[in-house]
């Protein structure tokens, strides 16, 4: 999403709403392949793909202006890593085999901007460079396989604004049009 994105807090912003939302399966199939034979897939890709952004857009203003709101998250679970302000990064917690004690001491400094010295004893517990740089990849290739899967499902029209958040957000008043189903 942009991160430019100016929102007016003095008007009630409305859900961006697009013709295929409202359409049946057969029909949507229908104006699917009709449009992207039309334009070709790289510019069906670019239509849907501003859809989701004009979307998203949307749905973020709805958020800030607080006429809806993000679902609570279930439990609250504290990180298996922590980063240090020197950029070092170290496992944490007792599942991850740390001494509780220990993630105590690594959670107060977290909140320590200044230069830290590590204690020898948390050495152990340290993610090497190695490591991170394998993560790094490892995360680098699956946002890679899951944007071509995504493109994939808006070329093959498996998914499009017809999908768009079903019922991930509620309203602050009353069910929205996404808790319906309706998109």
């Amino acid at each position: 999403m942009d991160t430019d994105l100016e929102v007016d807090l003095t008007s009630k912003p409305t859900l961006v709403r697009f013709v295929i939302e409202d359409l049946s399966p057969t029909e949507w199939q229908a104006e699917h392949e009709r449009v992207r034979a039309e334009l070709g897939d790289e510019a069906y890709l670019a239509l849907r793909e501003s859809e989701f952004k004009q979307k998203s857009e949307s749905v973020l203003k709805m958020i800030v202006t607080g006429q809806w709101k993000i679902p609570s998250i279930k439990g609250s679970q504290q990180p298996d890593r922590i980063s240090l302000a020197n950029g070092r990064e170290f496992r944490v917690g007792v599942a991850q085999g740390v001494p509780e004690d220990i993630s105590e001491a690594m959670y107060a400094s977290f909140e320590n901007e200044g230069e830290f010295e590590v204690p020898e004893e948390w050495l152990e517990f340290e993610v090497t460079a190695e490591e991170l740089a394998k993560e790094e990849r490892q995360a680098s290739e699956e946002r890679l396989r899951k944007e071509e899967k995504h493109k994939l499902d808006i070329l093959e029209g498996r998914l499009s604004l017809r999908n768009f958040g079903k019922g991930c957000l509620t309203s602050a008043e009353s069910e929205s049009d996404l808790d319906k189903g309706k998109t």
